[in-house]
């Protein structure tokens, strides 16, 4: 999720602002193995990390300025997201969001942007399908569409089949993670105590096109009384007696020169059920913060 909200932002925001939001058992099956950098995990902490999984659940964040600096030409920015994740390990999972945002810039000048995106992925990481269309001020100015999935003679090889903006074949290879394979590797590397993540991640962004290196940091285990502390919303007490973790993640554009410094960074609270709250996308020049506003747990049907 936050991946491909902060992407939609920073593709909203433009180049010109020297400039990315939507987040999960041993990795699912057809999942290419990633680096983890830490100590084995102890048995009970790997029978937790096996039985992770992401919980449905429709949620809206707020989105505000965070900090600018020298280069931004942003004022001030606001806006929601609508967040709705739903499936399961049998079922496969579905990812619909709605981003608006308000951007000003330093004359005060406002650009409304609308941006809506729905994707599926199977449960065993094989195949990736989505779409998404961004509004200007409600004029349609620009939309993706298109599908991937692992090669069935290569299991390194991710085949993609855009068909917006236009119809393109193209073959990736390296360690690449869906969306939801990533969320649960990273969930079940913190339910194993592990601190480090290295991953490859597609998700259709950018025209369908872009692969991004990922580095994520997972920092100890919160109390369990930390999510009291933060604003009370109805049903956000499901979250009060789950673990959770601080966490950072860093997007490096693949195959760039490395000047050691990420594209941008997105921060967040992850619980065990693969929510998340205290958003911060942080693009360098400038960041915003999410807060979750409201949050529902529709009911999910039981794998056989």
């Amino acid at each position: 999720m936050k991946h491909r909200l902060a992407s939609q932002v920073r593709i909203f925001c433009g180049a010109s602002l020297i400039l990315f939001l939507a987040l999960k058992p041993p990795l699912a099956q057809g999942a290419p193995a990633q680096d983890v950098v830490a100590h084995p995990p102890a048995p009970r902490q790997e029978t937790q990390a096996q039985n992770a999984h992401l919980a449905s659940h429709h949620a809206v964040y707020n989105l505000t300025l965070g900090t600018t600096g020298a280069g931004s030409n942003v004022s001030d920015i606001r806006g929601q997201l609508v967040y709705d994740f739903q499936g399961s390990a049998c079922q496969g999972y579905t990812l619909n969001t709605r981003l608006v945002t308000e951007v000003f810039d330093r004359e005060g000048k406002p650009s409304i942007s609308d941006i809506r995106s729905e994707s599926w992925e199977d449960a065993g990481g094989n195949h990736f399908r989505f779409s998404t269309s961004q509004y200007a001020d409600g004029k349609l100015s620009e939309s993706s569409k298109g599908g991937a999935r692992r090669s069935p003679n290569n299991p390194g090889a991710v085949i993609l089949h855009l068909e917006k903006p236009q119809k393109t074949y193209l073959t990736l290879t390296g360690k690449i993670l869906f969306p939801t394979q990533h969320s649960l590797s990273l969930l079940r590397a913190a339910l194993a105590g592990q601190t480090r993540l290295q991953a490859d991640i597609y998700d259709g962004s950018e025209k369908g096109t872009k692969v991004y290196e990922t580095s994520s940091v997972i920092g100890a285990p919160l109390a369990l009384s930390a999510n009291s502390q933060l604003p009370s919303i109805k049903n956000s007490e499901v979250l009060d007696n789950l673990p959770s973790w601080p966490v950072v993640v860093s997007y490096y554009e693949k195959g760039a020169n490395k000047d050691g410094l990420p594209a941008y960074e997105v921060s967040f609270r992850m619980y065990a059920n693969g929510v998340s709250r205290k958003l911060k996308l942080d693009y360098g020049n400038f960041s915003l913060d999410g807060e979750l506003s409201s949050i529902e747990f529709p009911e999910t049907k039981p794998c056989p």
